[in-house]
């Protein structure tokens, strides 16, 4: 019998039979000696299980990039779904947690708050993929200098998603921006004085859960691993700065607000279905209802109006 099993079956007969004497019945939440190695051991386990997000991410990661999936699924999103009843959107969370999960912990900044006491030098890393979501808004080099703040400034030394996500949005609150001295490769923002993708008019505010993307409105997601926003801004047609008088500009539809309650569930499959199409929510909604106005006979529209 596998050794959790076999403690979990045992532990009732420890509660009903503690190993000390001494133990009165008062003292009944005390643990006994083998009650205490079993929950260690419970725990233990729970740890391992809860840390092996990043290697399912890197696992998910080479699946995509080397379409090890081809052979029976046309598409890495038709392979999760199908194989492991996992939405896009949870695979690139998943492999988004495991490239920050290895920046940080070869990029750690060892700072003595950062690691724990003990006999042995261990590095505080995140415990779970919800701890680096937040982070996934910020460059390589912030999500060090972030995370080495939320482990020096965790309550009572307790890392928590919710203090990841509070540090981050200060971060964010801040205007903080890639650091220009580092080599951040493709992955920075230009300033405003610069030609790029960023200050185009077309360029959308929203900001795509993938940090190495951002959204256009004119031709949906674009990835900043291809191309940074000076080249794509050098070399693009459409490109037009968002300072530029109205008159200069490309016209855009008018547009109004309409807000709109649906059903929680509904919100993952919209964002991948937008993501899929390559557009933002909003444009990705708007088309779809533009073609159910079309697919709709305008006699029944008429005939509702009239009623």
């Amino acid at each position: 019998m596998p050794p959790i099993l076999s403690s979990l079956d045992n532990s009732n007969q420890h509660r009903q039979a503690p190993l000390h004497d001494d133990i009165s019945e008062d003292s009944e939440d005390v643990l006994t000696t083998a009650e205490a190695e079993e929950f260690r051991y419970l725990e233990t386990r729970v740890e391992e299980c809860l840390k092996s997000f990043w290697e399912i991410g890197r696992a998910l990661a080479r699946i995509r990039d080397e379409r090890l999936y081809r052979e029976n699924y046309k598409t890495f999103e038709e392979y999760c779904m199908t194989r492991w009843e996992m939405s896009r959107r949870s695979a690139y969370q998943l492999i988004d947690a495991a490239v920050i999960y290895k920046n940080i912990s070869e990029n750690i900044i060892d700072e003595p708050d950062n690691v724990a006491y003990g006999r042995q030098s261990i590095k505080v890393l995140p415990a779970n993929e919800r701890q680096i979501r937040p982070l996934v808004a910020l460059s390589p080099k912030q999500q060090q200098e972030a995370w080495n703040e939320v482990v020096s400034t965790a309550p009572n030394g307790k890392v928590t998603a919710v203090h990841v996500a509070c540090v981050v949005n200060e971060y964010r609150r801040k205007g903080a921006v890639p650091n220009k001295k580092s080599n951040l490769d493709n992955i920075y923002i230009e300033t405003e004085q610069t030609r790029s993708c960023w200050n185009c008019s077309y360029c959308s505010k929203e900001l795509p859960e993938n940090p190495q993307s951002f959204y256009c409105n004119k031709l949906g997601e674009l990835s900043l691993l291809e191309k940074n926003g000076n080249e794509r801004g050098a070399e693009c047609q459409h490109w037009n700065h968002r300072n530029t008088p109205a008159d200069n500009k490309s016209q855009q539809p008018e547009t109004f607000n309409l807000n709109v309650q649906l059903p929680s569930h509904l919100q993952p499959l919209i964002q991948d279905a937008a993501r899929a199409s390559g557009l933002i929510i909003s444009e990705w909604v708007a088309k779809a209802i533009q073609e159910a106005l079309l697919a709709t006979d305008v006699t029944d529209v008429t005939d509702l109006t009239d009623n």
